[in-house]
């Protein structure tokens, strides 16, 4: 209710009531409610000091509950209505001394920014943070280090040793991630509320190292955004002709690649803002840079057709590639019926597109005729004549005869159907007479093949069945 009175915007009398309940119910409130209408209190800008003290006494007995969140919740509700209960703040900070050890560094470092931020320097809950920290030092990436730095130099309780052991892992940061999360740190950098400028420089300076030393397509391929980076370098002044170049080299594999949603590629509007910076720079005649625009125009954007021609039939673990037809509005003459060398200079003869044979004299055509005709004649085919079977009666044929398998009655060979479903080439199960009960002499049931003696799966019955396997 309380959070929907902030969101709606209600009037004091609402407030009044909620307060007065709270303060009803005493210490019956969870502390998760506590501070969730502390936070709708000061969200919707009402101060209630008896409500706040009240509830501070509320909080006092419960703060052994409470995780890292929920602390930072409480103080900045009370220093937002500039309210420092006493037994409330000692119950917190050794709350915090408690919880250090279990700590994220996200969590450290947010704690460390909140004493900071209000003014909360105490020696015993500082030093037992920083121990912490100089424990967990591995745990720290490149951001948490500057506002851990930041937060520690704003309270002027940083060591000599710890700022060595931030220094070193810092250094270490900074050469083992890699290039887009020095991007992603340098653009996150002016948002931390306490940062260390010697670290912000090492970051900047080592991604422009490294955007400097990009020259291929599988360079610039690392970057999640490669035109983020080229307006970022142009917004800090740091553009150079070398990332240009390596930019054109990374538009010209994109071009090739289909327009689809997994696939990487520029747009029309990030190549004209490229041609547009090459230009400043004196790069427009670049031959990479003309041969993906132009590409890009040929192909139109590399959109696919919108209707394809479907298969006949799709098989799993097959690929399928769509093609065009060379020869599609082509009027091509007949084939022959042999495949000779004289059939073929026929059949190429009036091919368009293609050179033009040697013009052959009177008598070599005569030649290549009389070839043609014996060819034609050749493939003419010639039935046997033959009566029909002295066994047969009148109007039956051979091919309505069914050859059966020699196999023996008990495995017949069965015919392999790719498209029937394996479950039903099983046997059906038996009735429940077949199988017998517990304390009857078991039986061989349907299962894997038993050795030379069987050859197939299934229960042996017959003169060689379960008699004959017991005899021994």
């Amino acid at each position: 209710m309380a959070h929907a009175a902030a969101t709606s915007g209600a009037s004091p009398a609402l407030w009044s009531a909620v307060a007065y309940r709270c303060q009803e119910l005493g210490s019956r409130v969870n502390y998760w409610d506590a501070v969730h209408i502390l936070q709708a209190f000061t969200a919707a800008g009402v101060t209630n000091a008896d409500l706040l003290m009240h509830l501070a006494e509320v909080l006092t007995d419960k703060t052994s509950k409470m995780a890292p969140k929920h602390i930072l919740d409480v103080l900045a509700v009370y220093e937002a209505a500039d309210l420092r209960p006493a037994g409330l703040y000692v119950e917190l900070l050794h709350a915090i001394v408690r919880l250090a050890r279990s700590m994220y560094a996200e969590e450290l470092t947010l704690v460390l920014q909140a004493l900071a931020r209000y003014g909360l320097g105490n020696p015993t809950v500082v030093a037992q943070l920083m121990r912490v920290v100089q424990i967990e030092i591995k745990e720290f990436r490149l951001r948490y280090l500057c506002a851990t730095a930041g937060a520690l130099g704003t309270m002027r309780a940083c060591p000599a040793e710890l700022m060595a052991t931030l220094d070193s892992h810092a250094r270490f940061e900074v050469d083992t991630i890699n290039t887009q999360e020095l991007l992603d740190n340098v653009q996150a950098f002016p948002q931390l509320e306490y940062s260390w400028q010697p670290y912000e420089d090492l970051c900047l300076r080592e991604f422009l190292s490294r955007v400097a030393r990009l020259q291929t397509a599988e360079d610039v391929d690392q970057m999640v955004d490669p035109f983020q980076v080229l307006f970022f370098l142009q917004a800090r002044g740091h553009l150079h002709t070398d990332y240009l170049r390596a930019l054109t080299q990374w538009c010209l594999r994109g071009v090739h690649r289909p327009n689809v949603r997994s696939e990487r590629r520029p747009t029309t509007a990030q190549l004209i803002t490229l041609y547009d910076y090459c230009r400043e720079h004196e790069l427009e005649d670049e031959p990479a840079l003309n041969d993906a625009i132009a590409y890009f125009v040929e192909s139109g954007g590399g959109k696919w057709q919108e209707v394809y021609a479907r298969p006949l039939s799709y098989t799993k673990k097959r690929y399928y590639i769509r093609t065009e037809d060379p020869l599609q509005d082509v009027d091509l003459p007949p084939l022959p019926r042999s495949r000779s060398a004289p059939a073929k200079v026929k059949m190429l003869e009036d091919l368009p597109g293609l050179p033009g044979l040697p013009a052959l004299t009177p008598t070599e055509r005569e030649d290549q005729e009389d070839d043609l005709a014996l060819i034609e004649e050749a493939d003419v085919v010639r039935k046997k004549p033959s009566g029909s079977s002295p066994l047969l009666k009148e109007g039956e044929s051979i091919a309505r005869v069914r050859v059966r398998s020699r196999r023996k009655l008990d495995r017949p060979r069965r015919a392999f159907d790719p498209l029937r479903k394996r479950y039903r080439d099983q046997e059906l199960p038996q009735p429940l007479w077949y199988y017998g009960g517990w304390g009857m002499r078991p039986k061989y049931q349907p299962g894997r093949s038993l050795g030379s003696r069987y050859p197939y799966a299934k229960v042996p019955i017959g003169p060689r069945g379960g008699a004959w396997v017991l005899r021994r």
